[in-house]
């Protein structure tokens, strides 16, 4: 590293590959696992029998274990795209994953509060592996959307 003038020149971070390069997706590890999840933008429910917003996050895992324990946090967030957002649902889940295989989180959970308001949304998630090991925490987004 080297300093020019009072900025400090700093290595470029390396680039991922594959699943984790969707906008918004994002890795977590423990152990021989790791997971990919990937937020989808908010939306109308098509399958609720009521009209809700929600989004899903889509998790997969690779392993040399026969499964994990994922745990996804998600929220979905009211506001403008640059601007003051408030948590209009969340969620918090755990779901068990078996290798090579995929589950979907969904943010609001059913049977919790519902979200029926049009209004530019943003679905956010935090990720970890809980088991058979403790693994890192990371987060990702979708994109803030309109939903009408």
């Amino acid at each position: 590293m080297a300093a020019v003038g009072m900025a400090l020149l700093l290595p470029a971070p390396a680039q991922a590959d594959g699943p984790a390069d969707t906008p918004g997706a994002f890795r977590f590890f423990a152990g021989g696992a790791v997971c990919i999840a990937t937020p989808e933008n908010p939306h109308w429910s098509s399958g609720a029998s009521d009209r809700r917003i929600l989004f899903k996050t889509r998790v997969s895992c690779e392993s040399t274990y026969p499964s994990v324990t994922v745990r996804i946090k998600g929220r979905l967030e009211r506001g403008p795209f640059i601007g003051p957002k408030y948590i209009a649902a969340a969620s918090d889940q755990t779901q068990v994953i078996k290798k090579g295989k995929s589950a979907t989180f969904y943010t609001p959970q059913a049977g919790g509060p519902q979200v029926s308001e049009p209004g530019w949304y943003t679905g956010t998630v935090t990720g970890q592996i809980t088991a058979p090991l403790s693994g890192n925490i990371d987060n990702g987004r979708s994109k803030t959307v309109e939903v009408r």
